[in-house]
């Protein structure tokens, strides 16, 4: 059904990624009665609302998510999937301010773990806001759900199905210019986040998010300092408390941020900070304050050629273990090669370490496989062709390793995708 629909729309196009339609006239307007018509729109860009399509196919050698040795005998691993995903998005300018909206929808069929189907969806509206010629913002909201990948998943050694993750999320930016390069920033938040799978759901929480910070840019670089108090609920039970683990988290994060473009090939990232936590809210300082840093680059050897890498440590709500807190150390990076002006390969990597943070050494009566530490490995590729500026294919493979308490829990993914959107 999708790829009729992609392939009806391509065709208005003509493989030409401007014209709406060749035999749209321009300029003139029929009129009766001397009541003028509205003209049709000449490009994609002038219609009032944007669809989009999409029809992936791909295959996990690895679907439950079971360790090697593991696996009970005649269980089905690896399955073939089917994600049609269609999509609606518009925009309007009203005085000052930008309203949007931008919707997805979608299905994923599995052929032989047909349990594990369902409908997924991502929902975004809000206001790109503008007050005066000094403040500017987005007040939006968002709703999604989507499946999740196996670096955040909870892991045991019997495998923990497929797992859906579903969020909704308020959430406003704003920021304020004073004068000579500097600007006030405020940035608030609400979400909750649930998982289908019943041991990831020890992870659901609600988050509230209060942030501020002074950014001050000149010339080519940003330098950016924040101040960040976000409280986590989670929905734990008595069972969960009494081993360790907090019903509340309340994390303390202060950041310094430098961005720099040199050159027109070259741009780098900074951060450096610290982040604490409490059992519940506080204006003070949590006792202890574990580093954070992020550096990135993006580099363009050639005009036909970028690399991006990063390298970082962070410290989050848990998502691959059970914990009051997860520390992550990831380095990652990715090649971006276009062949053609409409073929393009991509090649890359990552490698990761997980741990618990701000949670007891040992928390008895739940198994190392969801509290213990985990290392990630991924490499993957991918081949890019743009068949019109609107229409394009994708191939994709990726191998996922998770190392955890000396089992090893693989996957490899094959992915077939034609994706249709507009400008």
């Amino acid at each position: 059904m999708t790829l009729g629909v992609v392939l009806t729309l391509g065709g208005v196009t003509g493989g030409r990624g401007q014209e709406l339609s060749g035999s749209v006239a321009a300029a003139s307007a029929p009129s009766s009665g001397g009541f003028v018509l509205p003209a049709l729109p000449e490009n994609w860009a002038d219609l009032p609302f944007t669809l989009s399509a999409s029809q992936t196919t791909s295959y996990n050698s690895n679907v439950n998510g079971i360790a090697i040795g593991s696996a009970v005998p005649g269980q089905v691993l690896g399955d073939f999937t089917s994600t049609t995903n269609v999509g609606f998005s518009t925009k309007a300018n009203v005085y000052n301010q930008q309203l949007y909206l931008d919707t997805t929808f979608g299905v994923i069929r599995y052929l032989h773990q047909t349990g594990f189907d369902s409908d997924i969806y991502s929902v975004s509206a809000g206001d790109n806001w503008t007050l005066t010629s000094r403040c500017s913002g987005n007040l939006g909201v968002t709703l999604d759900k989507s499946p999740v990948e196996i670096t955040a998943v909870v892991a045991t050694s019997a495998g923990t199905g497929v797992n859906y993750g579903t969020t909704t999320a308020f959430n406003e930016t704003g920021k304020c210019a004073v004068s000579n390069g500097y600007s006030l920033l405020f940035n608030t938040g609400w979400s909750e986040i649930t998982n289908s799978n019943p041991i990831d759901a020890i992870n659901n929480s609600r988050t509230t998010m209060l942030s501020a910070g002074i950014e001050y840019a000149k010339g080519p670089g940003t330098l950016t300092v924040l101040a960040t108090n976000s409280e986590d609920i989670f929905n734990r039970g008595s069972i969960e408390t009494t081993v360790g683990l907090a019903n509340v988290t309340d994390f303390h994060t202060f950041t310094l941020n430098y961005t720099r473009q040199i050159n027109p090939n070259l741009s780098v990232t900074g951060l450096i900070g610290l982040v604490g936590a409490t059992g519940a809210f506080t204006l003070g300082l949590p006792k202890t304050l574990l580093p954070i840093y992020t550096l990135g680059t993006t580099w363009s050897f050639t005009p036909n050629l970028t690399l991006n890498a990063s390298a970082s440590k962070t410290v989050a709500p848990p998502t691959t273990i059970i914990a009051n807190a997860e520390t992550t150390y990831l380095a990652q990076m990715t090649l971006v090669y276009q062949w053609t002006p409409k073929v393009a390969v991509n090649v890359g990597g990552s490698i990761a370490y997980t741990n618990g943070a701000f949670t007891p050494a040992t928390v008895t009566g739940l198994t190392p496989f969801l509290t213990g530490a985990s290392d990630f490995y991924s490499a993957n590729a991918g081949l890019t062709y743009a068949m019109t500026p609107f229409l394009s294919a994708t191939l994709n493979a990726s191998y996922t390793e998770r190392v955890t308490d000396h089992t090893i829990t693989p996957e490899d993914l094959v992915t077939v995708s034609l994706r249709y959107r507009p400008y």
